[in-house]
C-alpha cells in the first residue's frame, strides 16, 4: 500500500525467487484522466526493469510515486530489499528520430481550450494535431470542479429576492468607464425592465450582466471587448456541448467567488473532466481529423517570413518533432501557476509566491507557451495579476479532497465566521492568510456536502476515505464537530445559528452577503462535515495579448500571422481578478473560437 494523490493505493505483486513478476494496481482513488496513465504504465516498467527508479508519469507526479511506494511495501513484506530496488538504474534507450509531421492546424495543448479548438476546427474540414506535453488530456481542466459561467435558462430555476435586484441595479446605474460598459448597463436596464414587465420571480441573469460582474470584478482592467466576447460567447459554447451530448443540469449554482448563481455543471460527470471526454467522444463519432500525441513538449515556434508556420517539439523519449501548419498554430498551453520562478518575475500583489505557496495546478502548468509567444513578438499583458484560490489543501494545494458547498459557511480555527463567503477571489483569499495559520474550514451538512447518493464527492472521491485520511472532519453534532476541530462549542453553534439567520433572511447583516444557493442553510441534524482550507496559487490572469478572434498580437496591435491563442495562456479577458466559473468559459468559448478562425482566416 503506497500514499497516492487521493488516499492509499492497493497493489497485488507477485514474486519469483528472484524477481518481480506481476504488479496489479487493486483499489485506488486516484482522479480519472490524470491517473489512468501512471496505473497502466508504472507496474509494468516495475516488472520490466526490475526497478523503483521508474519515471514518474508527467503530470501525475504523485500517483506515480504512490504506485512505487506501495509496491515497495509490498516489496518489504515479501521479505525482499526495496531500498536496493530503488537505486537499480534504468538504461532507457534515447531516441534520435526526427519525425516531421503536417496538418491544417496545430494546437499546443490538450486542455479544455485546445480540445474546444480541435473540435470546432475539425468540425469545418480541417486536419488538426494536439501536442500535448504529459500523458494524458486534459490540463487544469480536468482538475477543475467542472463549473462554467453562462447566463442561460438555467437561471429561470432559482428565485430572485430583493438584495439580488439591488445588486443589479447598483451595477446597472453605477457611472461607466467607457462606451463599452456604457452599452452592458443600457442593455441590462432594458432587460430588467423587461423582466419586471412579465411578472418574472425566478433569478435575473443575461450576458450583458455577466460582463458587468466580470469586467467590476477585475477592478476594471480587464479588456472590455474581450470580457463582451467571453460573456456572449459563453452560452453558444454551452449550448455546442449540449449538441454533442453533454449533459448540463437544469440549474445553476454560486461557487466561490463567483459573484452570481449562473456556474452550470454536469448531471453525471465528475469535476471537469466531463468536458474533455465530450470532445474526445466527439472526436470518435464524427470520425473528426484530429491526432492527438501525448508526451510532447513545444520547445519553439517556427516562423516563416514573419509568419507562424508551426513548432518544434521533444517527446519525453528524445524523439524530436517538427510540425508544420498549413493554416495556423494555437497556443493552449495554460498559465504559469507551477513555474515558481516565473511567478515571482511577475508577482506585485502578494507577500510571498516562493516554493512554499503550493498550486492547484498540474505541474505542467509552467508558462510554455507564454514563453515562445514572447519570443516571437507577442504582447504580454498583466502578467503580474496572480490568483489565489482560498480553498485548496493546505499541506498539497490540491482541491478533490474536498466536502462541502465552497460558498457556505466558513469559520475560521476559533468557529468564527470572518467573510462574506460569496466575496471575490482575491478578497476570500486576503481574508484567509489573515486568519490563523491561514486555515479555515467550509462548515456543511447533508444538502450542502456536495456529497452524491453514494457518497463520493465532485471529484470521485469517497467521503469515508477522506474522512479516514484526515482531509475531512465528521460528526453527528456542531458541539462533537467543535471538539474535534480544537474550538469551543459555543461559538461554532452561535456562528451557525446566525449564518443560517442570514440565509433564511436572504441578508447577512454581518458581512452584507445578498447571494445564497438554494441548499445553503445548515440543517438541524447530522452529519455535519467541516473541511480544512488554505490558499494556493490557482490561475494567472496574464499571459498573451489577442483579440476577440483570438490572434495574437504585438504590442502595436497588429496580429502575428499564423499565430492565434486561447485559455489562460492569454491576458486581458479578467483584469486583477478572475470571477469562480469564468476559467471554463474562457477556455471553452475561446477555444471554440480560435478554431473557428483558423479555418476562416484561411
Amino acid at each position: 500500500m503506497g500514499a497516492g494523490r487521493n488516499g492509499d493505493i492497493v497493489v497485488s505483486v507477485m514474486f519469483s525467487d528472484s524477481a518481480i513478476e506481476a504488479v496489479e494496481v487493486v483499489s485506488h482513488s486516484e482522479t480519472p484522466g490524470i491517473g489512468d496513465a501512471p496505473i497502466e504504465r508504472i507496474p509494468a516498467e516495475i516488472v520490466k526493469y526490475q526497478s523503483l527508479a521508474v519515471d514518474a508519469i508527467t503530470g501525475a507526479t504523485l500517483t506515480s510515486d504512490g504506485i512505487v511506494a506501495a509496491v515497495a511495501d509490498a516489496v518489504v513484506k515479501a521479505g525482499g530489499d526495496a531500498e536496493a530496488l530503488r537505486v537499480v538504474a534504468i538504461e532507457q534507450e534515447v531516441s534520435t528520430e526526427q519525425i516531421d509531421k503536417t496538418a491544417d492546424v496545430i494546437i499546443l495543448g490538450g486542455g479544455g481550450a485546445g480540445m474546444a479548438a480541435a473540435v470546432a476546427a475539425a468540425e469545418k474540414g480541417a486536419s488538426v494535431i494536439v501536442v500535448e506535453k504529459t500523458a494524458a488530456l486534459g490540463g487544469n481542466t480536468v482538475r477543475s470542479g467542472g463549473y462554467m459561467n453562462a447566463a442561460t435558462y438555467t437561471a429561470q430555476n432559482a428565485n430572485m429576492t430583493e438584495g439580488q435586484m439591488e445588486t443589479v441595479m447598483e451595477l446597472a446605474t453605477e457611472e461607466p468607464r467607457n462606451e463599452v460598459q456604457a452599452k452592458w448597463q443600457e442593455t441590462v436596464l432594458r432587460e430588467v425592465e423587461e423582466y419586471k414587465a412579465s411578472g418574472a420571480t425566478y433569478l435575473f441573469d443575461s450576458p450583458s450582466f455577466h460582463a458587468l460582474q466580470t469586467y467590476k470584478g477585475g477592478d476594471y482592467e480587464a479588456t472590455p471587448e474581450l470580457v463582451e466576447s467571453m460573456c456572449l460567447n459563453a452560452p453558444e459554447a454551452f449550448e455546442w456541448l449540449k449538441e454533442m451530448g453533454f449533459d448540463w443540469r437544469d440549474y445553476s449554482v454560486a461557487v466561490i467567488g463567483s459573484l452570481w448563481p449562473r456556474a452550470q455543471m454536469s448531471q453525471t460527470y465528475k469535476s471537469g473532466i466531463g468536458f474533455i471526454e465530450v470532445f474526445t467522444k466527439q472526436i470518435e463519432k464524427e470520425n473528426l481529423s484530429v491526432e492527438i500525441l501525448y508526451e510532447v513538449q513545444a520547445t519553439d515556434l517556427t516562423v516563416t517570413d514573419g509568419r507562424v508556420t508551426g513548432a518544434a517539439g521533444k517527446g519525453a523519449d528524445g524523439t524530436t518533432y517538427n510540425f508544420t501548419a498549413n493554416k495556423g498554430v494555437i497556443l493552449a498551453t495554460g498559465g504559469f501557476s507551477a513555474n515558481v520562478e516565473m511567478r515571482q518575475k511577475y508577482n506585485t500583489i502578494w507577500e510571498d509566491l516562493g516554493e512554499n505557496i503550493p498550486t492547484t495546478n498540474s505541474p505542467a502548468i509552467t508558462g510554455d507557451g507564454i514563453v515562445m509567444a514572447e519570443a516571437v513578438g507577442a504582447q504580454l499583458v498583466g502578467m503580474d495579476k496572480i490568483q489565489l484560490l482560498a480553498i485548496a489543501d493546505p499541506e498539497t494545494g490540491a482541491l478533490d479532497a474536498h466536502v462541502g458547498d465552497a460558498t457556505s459557511i466558513c469559520v475560521n480555527k476559533e468557529g468564527k465566521r470572518y467573510v462574506n463567503e460569496t466575496e471575490r477571489r482575491d478578497v476570500l483569499a486576503a481574508a484567509a492568510l489573515k486568519q490563523t495559520d491561514g486555515v479555515f474550514y467550509i462548515i456543511s451538512s447533508t444538502q450542502n456536502d456536495d456529497l452524491d447518493e453514494n457518497g463520493y464527492n465532485s471529484y470521485g472521491l469517497h467521503i469515508d476515505d477522506l474522512v479516514a485520511a484526515g482531509e475531512v472532519y465528521r460528526a453527528d453534532t456542531l458541539e462533537e464537530l467543535a471538539q474535534q476541530l480544537g474550538m469551543d462549542p459555543e461559538v461554532l453553534v452561535e456562528s451557525v445559528k446566525k449564518f443560517n439567520e442570514a440565509v433564511t433572511s436572504g441578508y447577512d447583516p454581518e458581512f452584507g452577503r445578498t447571494v445564497f444557493n438554494t441548499h445553503a442553510l445548515i440543517e438541524d441534524f447530522g452529519p455535519y462535515y467541516a473541511c480544512p482550507r488554505s490558499p494556493a496559487v490557482h490561475h494567472t490572469m496574464g499571459g498573451v495579448r489577442v483579440d476577440v478572434d483570438t490572434h495574437v498580437l504585438r504590442e502595436d496591435g497588429s496580429w502575428i500571422e499564423g499565430l492565434y491563442a486561447a485559455g489562460e495562456v492569454t491576458g486581458g479577458f479578467h483584469g486583477t481578478n478572475r470571477l469562480g466559473g469564468n476559467a471554463i468559459a474562457d477556455c471553452l468559448a475561446n477555444g471554440r473560437i480560435a478554431g473557428l478562425t483558423v479555418v476562416s482566416d484561411n
